[in-house]
């Protein structure tokens, strides 16, 4: 929907949006965070591959699924909270996010994360109370 658009910096997701598609910002070079609704429950692959000006993100307790590359080489973003919420994470979701620290409420690795999940091996909090 909004891929490569190189310009946008921020962008207010209203409520009646369930699913960040694939590839929904990728490449969007200038989007330095975003706050996800708490109606979505599902980024989809890609959906924020490349953007590499983002910081931060704040995802909601509704989503469940985390899709294949979501936040592939978002090499700004310094910090995630993953929270209970999410038992799926595609492959690569976090490859090359080289300053990132991810905060996983979950207190081990669920079942639903693929083994690739986080392959540039980030550092993980696990067990993460907000």
């Amino acid at each position: 929907a909004f891929s490569g658009c190189t310009s946008l910096t921020s962008i207010v997701i209203p409520d009646s949006v369930t699913t960040i598609g694939d590839g929904a910002f990728s490449s969007c070079t200038s989007l330095t965070s975003i706050e996800i609704p708490s109606s979505v429950t599902s980024i989809g692959g890609n959906a924020f591959s490349y953007c590499t000006s983002l910081t931060s993100i704040v995802i909601p307790d509704s989503v469940t699924t985390i899709g294949d590359g979501a936040f592939y080489n978002c090499t700004s973003l310094t910090s995630i909270v993953i929270p209970n919420s999410v038992t799926t994470i595609g492959d690569w979701a976090f490859y090359n996010c080289t300053s990132l620290t991810i905060y996983a409420e979950a207190s081990s690795k669920p079942s639903g994360w693929n083994s690739y999940w986080n392959p540039s091996n980030r550092p993980v909090v696990w067990g993460y109370v907000g």
